[in-house]
């Protein structure tokens, strides 16, 4: 005679996953969430002859460059420092604006860049000698701002950084 077939047992319940709510809330490392900072440092004649204008631009002898050009840097890393490079002080700026046609307005540390938790940059001055402003308003000393796509940052006596985020 045939042995009896084992007796079926239930499958054990199914517990459905959690609500994805209840998971702890986690903040992207900006370098890993998809979204990639750029800007564009490019020359301003319109900053430059309101600067003039306003006695800020260091005598006559400081004129707008001749020939101009623009480059993008893409926004990478824990900081990135805007100014120009020294060897004397063993300098070099992740944006260094050193380059022709060298901005005399331009402090050899002039502005620093650096990531948000929630993915975004701010801009801070530590004590440039001739001030950074972020769409036309003057930053204070020290003072973070959160960026934005389109903010321009002009800083020197020309020079003018444009945020892209995409």
């Amino acid at each position: 005679e045939p042995a009896p077939a084992p007796p079926v047992l239930p499958a054990p319940p199914v517990r459905p996953a959690p609500p994805a709510a209840s998971a702890p809330p986690t903040t992207p490392i900006p370098s890993l969430s998809g979204v990639t900072w750029t800007v564009l440092v490019a020359s301003d004649r319109v900053y430059y002859n309101r600067m003039k204008a306003a006695g800020a631009v260091f005598g006559s002898a400081v004129e707008f460059p001749a020939h101009t050009s623009e480059r993008r840097i893409r926004l990478v890393g824990r900081q990135m420092r805007i100014g120009r490079r020294s060897a004397a002080r063993d300098l070099v700026p992740e944006i260094d604006l050193a380059d022709k046609p060298v901005d005399p307005g331009v402090s050899r540390l002039h502005a620093v860049l650096a990531p948000a938790s929630d993915g975004t940059w701010f801009i801070s001055d530590p004590g440039s000698a001739n001030g950074t402003f972020v769409n036309n308003r003057e930053l204070d000393v020290g003072e973070r701002v959160t960026l934005h796509e389109g903010d321009r940052i002009n800083l020197g006596a020309w020079t003018v950084i444009t945020v892209h985020r995409g």
